[in-house]
């Protein structure tokens, strides 16, 4: 089922079990730490049971985390970036999803996005999760690249006998959710073996289906945004006029049209997933294990036609100006060149993430684990275009034969096939391949416990393969990198049951440090220091400080470079040099790519107090203060910051000579350069580069408690995150401007409440995130508005049946999101929408899930 809202998550400061109900393993690793049996010493762990993931009922992961409020797809339908094809991996409290790094049982994941190669999260059978658990910390000094804002790790289950199948269904306005669901377990003396495969499948949702979507936001202060080019056209005649052609020419007037309605909010999507993985003891002191996940998931996103504007004289046979016009520029939507109200875009991708390894058991308790990874993933991309070249060329057109009707259905079948025979149509392939060993264990022996280390190589190689076109611009792109990392970590107990004394029940320290040597850029250094200090029973201070680090993604670095051209005419409109006046000039751009590129860093450092009272040993609260400065964050900046940024500056070429235009017109794929290239005033590199710096601290807050009654349990929780301060900056030169006065939300936070009675177990949640303040565009200028906060409520009856006869081993659960049908929060701008929402509104579904 498609669930975007969950059950409380908790706060962990003790490694949680191995596999809750199935055999639990004493030293296990928990994110965050190398070391077994360590718990991340002076960090955050959040964890998602598999008693939560039970109850959510979520269809595939990343439904799942959008229950967590440090994710910014909390309560949201999650959707892929960059328009249905970048990765399916959310930020952490409001930085981008490159800077959390998702693993799967510790270990890094293959990309399988069109548009970017930083990880996607994977899609396991539900069935197959053990838990999830969140490093909300800088974590780069144990996993290297993209731990900047904190790590989410999907923890699968081990040593599972038995059979467990799960079918759900469930409607909202206008759409349908399903999927079905087995595992599979055998365990035997000295091994076990555990599959599982889950089928999903989703309908669409378009922007007509919700009738709070508005464009025209007149009536509140804003302006109409509506578009003017629309399935009846618009027209401009003689240059001078508005014409709305509505049978006969009549001005003054335009029509408008909503062109979001006929494209999806979510998409219609399906997925198949296979997960295995097995153990088996070689020897007393070796053991096998490996597993694989394979998944492969078919999006269709409805997207609408592109606007066009042609420009057409009245030798056209479809002219339709009014009286005296000789030319006029035509605005319409091509729905009849189409025969379609949309385009659909689809995005096929497979990903294959596996491992294989051998654990020896060491004298003196030590542990050597020798192993490998080899990831896969495909992507096969196809948006349809319009060909721009044949639209003008059948605009211009004189006859019935060749020329474009924009007004009606008349043009004829070859001149349509002509315009509509352009597309991105491009497949990906990426490869990672990694070779480790990691030895840790027991050191020495100190007063107040035992010194505990983890020392650790590794050796990973990443492609990135696309073949395609882009319209008639073929884009090849073969791009690789090698990456050489050694890392270690020292587990130090200064204080603890053996020299325990007054404020110093327990005082453990760790140290981590991590050195990544990449072939395309060089080498950066992560250390990280982390402090946890019990003073007393039940009453728990950490603190911890370390250095991050994301590296550019292979296609920021080697991503295909376009050269576009601009007249002076249209300079004047898209990219107007302040320092020319009133005098613009012809330009070219370039974007893609930039092989200078240097690695993301950041700061990260926190404190926080975990408490359990010795009175109250069900009562259990947490309070963290996180900090981050973020820096050399890659991105393009925008044309006004080009030409006043002195930051900016030598990306900026005036009236270059010949040998400057050249080199950089090497680099480049002409996408739109005419031919001869007249002079050229100005040339603007506009690739990727290290520029921005992002400055963001805060609070994540969980407190949550169970007690008993007569009747059964109760249980009550309350979780999320509050940000003091987000600051951005372009560049270091910028102005700083502030993130939560520009669309960020202050507040996310679940509170849960909720009866276990036997057979019967109901809860509720409220997920609620803070309205955001914005500024919109009014016809005077810019405005501020404040949108409203945006709160739901979810539902989860379980009952589990009678254990006897057919009814044995199975449970029947009720799942309703959004329970009140809640309209997002309005804003006058972006639909009239004030921040991140779920499409979905009301959900209804049944759950059905037998053991045997």
């Amino acid at each position: 089922m498609f669930f975007a809202a969950g059950p409380g998550w908790a706060q962990t400061a003790s490694p949680p079990p191995q596999d809750g109900g199935d055999t639990t393993v004493d030293a296990v690793i928990v994110t965050g730490s190398s070391i077994r049996g360590v718990p991340p010493t002076g960090s955050n762990l959040i964890s998602v049971t598999r008693d939560d993931i039970e109850t959510i009922g979520a269809a595939n992961t990343p439904d799942l985390v959008a229950t967590i409020p440090q994710l910014n797809s909390f309560n949201t339908a999650p959707q892929p970036s960059l328009s249905g094809f970048g990765s399916f991996a959310p930020g952490m409290r409001g930085l981008p999803a490159s800077a959390t790094l998702p693993l799967m049982d510790g270990r890094r994941l293959v990309a399988a996005a069109a548009n970017e190669t930083n990880p996607d999260f994977p899609l396991i059978p539900s069935l197959a999760i053990q838990r999830i658990e969140v490093i909300a910390d800088g974590a780069s000094s144990v996993y290297g690249s993209d731990a900047v804002a904190g790590v989410v790790n999907f923890i699968t289950r081990r040593n599972f006998s038995g059979v467990e199948v799960s079918a759900s269904y469930g409607v909202a306005d206008d759409y349908h959710s399903g999927n079905i669901g087995g595992l599979a377990g055998w365990s035997w003396g000295g091994g076990s073996l555990l599959a599982a495969y889950q089928y999903t499948e989703n309908g669409n949702i378009t922007g007509g289906d919700r009738d709070y979507r508005l464009q025209d936001f007149r009536p509140y202060g804003g302006i109409d945004t509506r578009a003017t080019s629309c399935p009846s056209p618009n027209v401009l005649a003689n240059t001078s006029f508005w014409s709305v052609l509505q049978g006969a020419p009549t001005f003054g007037a335009a029509n408008h049209c909503d062109n979001g309605a006929v494209a999806d909010l979510v998409p219609s999507s399906r997925i198949h997933s296979l997960f295995v993985s097995g153990r088996q003891q070689l020897t007393d002191q070796a053991t096998l294990w490996g597993e694989v996940l394979y998944s492969d998931r078919k999006d269709e996103l409805r997207a609408a036609p592109p606007a066009q504007t042609v420009f057409i004289f009245n030798t056209n046979p479809f002219f339709q100006g009014p009286p005296g016009a000789t030319n006029e520029y035509v605005l319409f939507r091509p729905d009849n060149l189409i025969g379609s109200d949309h385009f659909t875009n689809t995005d096929d991708r497979t990903a294959g993430n596996s491992s294989l390894g051998v654990d020896f058991a060491l004298p003196r308790d030590l542990n050597l684990s020798v192993y490998g990874t080899y990831d896969w993933a495909g992507n096969d991309a196809y948006i349809p275009q319009i060909n721009a070249t044949a639209l003008a060329t059948a605009a211009a057109g004189t006859t019935t034969a060749t020329a474009l009707d924009p007004f009606g259905s008349s043009t004829s079948p070859a001149v349509r096939a002509a315009i509509l025979d352009s597309a991105t149509d491009v497949n990906i392939e990426q490869r990672a391949s990694l070779a480790a060993a990691k030895l840790d264990g027991p050191l020495l022996d100190l007063p107040g416990g035992t010194l505990r280390f983890a020392v650790g190589g590794e050796i990973r190689r990443e492609t990135f393969e696309q073949r395609g076109f882009v319209g008639a611009t073929a884009v090849p792109e073969n791009l690789e990198r090698d990456i050489r990392s050694v890392y270690g970590e020292l587990f130090i107990p200064i204080f603890g049951e053996g020299n325990a004394r007054p404020l110093l029940r327990s005082l453990t320290l760790s140290l981590s440090g991590r050195y990544d040597d990449y072939s395309d850029f060089g080498s950066t250094s992560n250390p990280k220091v982390g402090l946890t200090w019990e003073p007393a029973e039940g009453v728990s201070l950490r603190g911890s400080y370390g250095t991050s680090f994301r590296a550019p993604g292979l296609r920021q670095v080697g991503a295909t470079v376009g050269s576009y051209y601009l007249s002076a005419s249209q300079s004047a409109t898209y990219a107007n040099d302040p320092t020319r006046g009133a005098s613009q000039v012809n330009t070219v751009y370039l974007l893609g790519g930039n092989r200078d590129l240097q690695p993301e860093e950041a700061t990260t450092w926190s404190f926080g107090v975990d408490l359990q009272p010795v009175s109250l040993p069900a009562l259990r609260a947490s309070l963290t203060y996180y900090n981050i400065e973020y820096t050399n964050v890659i991105g393009t900046p925008t044309v006004p910051y080009v030409f006043t940024d002195p930051t900016f500056a030598s990306l900026v070429y005036r009236n270059p000579n010949a040998t400057q235009l050249n080199s950089l017109l090497a680099i480049a794929t002409p996408v739109n350069l005419p031919a001869p290239l007249p002079t050229i005033g100005n040339v603007l590199d506009l690739r990727l580069n290290n520029f921005g710096i992002r400055k963001t601290d805060g609070l994540d807050f969980d407190i949550n408690y169970r007690w008993s009654t007569r009747f059964g349990a109760v249980f009550a929780d309350l979780a999320g995150n509050y940000i003091l301060n987000f600051d951005t900056q372009f560049s270091p030169g910028a102005a700083v401007t502030d993130s939560l006065k520009l669309g960020t939300p202050r507040w996310t936070a679940r509170g849960t409440l909720g009866l276990d009675a036997g057979a019967l177990a109901v809860a509720t949640f409220v997920n609620y995130r803070a309205g955001i303040t914005n500024n919109f565009t009014t016809p005077t200028g810019v405005s501020a508005y404040e949108a409203d906060p945006y709160m739901t409520v979810d539902l989860r009856v379980t009952w589990t049946l009678p254990d006897v006869g057919w009814t044995k081993g199975s449970v029947l659960a009720l799942q309703v999101n959004d329970l009140f049908d809640q309209d997002p929060p309005f804003f006058p701008a972006t639909d009239g929408i004030g921040g991140a929402y779920n499409p979905i509104g009301r959900f209804v579904g049944l759950n059905l899930r037998k053991s045997f």
